[in-house]
């Protein structure tokens, strides 16, 4: 017992844990703030990974899972795991890459790992009526009854058809921000195991944007009858392409003049465009996977 609490990744791993478990549980058990201690519950475990290495990272999810099983139950468990604890130690583990972090697989797992999760979902509710689809409704006209609201005044039909696909969406950009966040820090402070890498040269691995075609191929095929689950894996596969146009928006914008602002029309644009704007910006992304050439190495945008 002395030598596991003398190794400090076993004591990361155990702090990291237990701070993941506390954020987790506190927006489970509907607490003030608890929407935001949600979103920020990877950050311990990049903190973690990032300052000690995946295993440490593996631990820490290891260590909150079995808090969140002692203190609630196995759903609030497998919530935490599938959101945040697994996908989190697989983009540490693949990001790490002869001590530099290469982001480029780390950014296809924001991708493929709710595309995984969704599909999972589909086959496990495929024997309930409505399957996927019917269990999101009656999820959406509970809360709503709940909030004391009817579902007749809300478009459910429409909430639910891209429900999951936008639970995916902000588990990964929850996923990317802590992990920028907490590799920021960690360089800032000196416990960083490796550089920052330039995100805003990011690309993804060659193979990924082909799958997308397949994902729009197979949402051709079903999504004919409104399936959810075609419709959804399309948009999270998506996603990772979107990321990669935003972060070519940073790139091409450095060092012009009134960079902030023009950053701010541009975020701004995509809110209130934010259909046309996610295309175009997802259009822009797949100009940068294959149209402009690999730029030199190097940097920390």
């Amino acid at each position: 017992m002395g030598g596991l609490l003398s190794n400090p990744r076993w004591l990361a791993a155990m702090a990291g844990g237990l701070a993941a478990a506390v954020l987790s549980l506190w927006a489970m058990r509907g607490l003030p703030l608890g929407f935001a201690a949600f979103w920020l519950t990877p950050l311990p475990l990049f903190a973690t990974g990032l300052g000690f290495g995946p295993a440490a990272a593996a631990g820490a999810a290891g260590v909150a899972a079995i808090i969140h099983v002692a203190v609630a139950d196995i759903l609030p468990m497998a919530v935490f795991l599938i959101a945040f604890g697994i996908p989190a130690v697989l983009i540490l583990a693949t990001g790490f890459r002869d001590g530099r972090i290469d982001p480029s697989l780390p950014l296809a797992i924001l991708g493929l790992w709710p595309a995984v999760v969704i599909l999972g979902c589909g086959v496990a509710f495929s024997g309930l009526p409505g399957g996927l689809e019917g269990a999101m409704r009656e999820a959406v006209e509970q809360g709503l009854r709940r909030m004391g609201s009817s579902p007749a005044q809300i478009p459910v039909d429409q909430l639910v058809q891209v429900m999951a696909a936008a639970l995916g969406f902000w588990s990964a950009v929850s996923l990317s921000v802590n992990g920028a966040a907490a590799q920021s820090a960690l360089v800032r402070t000196g416990w960083s195991l490796a550089p920052s890498p330039r995100w805003s040269e990011v690309r993804l691995p060659a193979w990924y944007p082909p799958l997308t075609g397949v994902g729009a191929g197979a949402w051709l095929v079903f999504g004919g009858d409104g399936d959810v689950v075609s419709l959804s894996v399309l948009l999270v596969l998506l996603l990772p392409v979107f990321l990669m146009g935003i972060a070519a928006v940073h790139r091409r914008s450095a060092g012009r003049p009134g960079r902030n602002f023009m950053l701010g029309v541009f975020y701004t644009g995509l809110v209130i465009l934010s259909v046309p704007a996610a295309i175009a910006v997802t259009a822009f992304g797949f100009y940068e996977q294959w149209g402009r050439r690999s730029s030199p190495p190097g940097g920390t945008t």
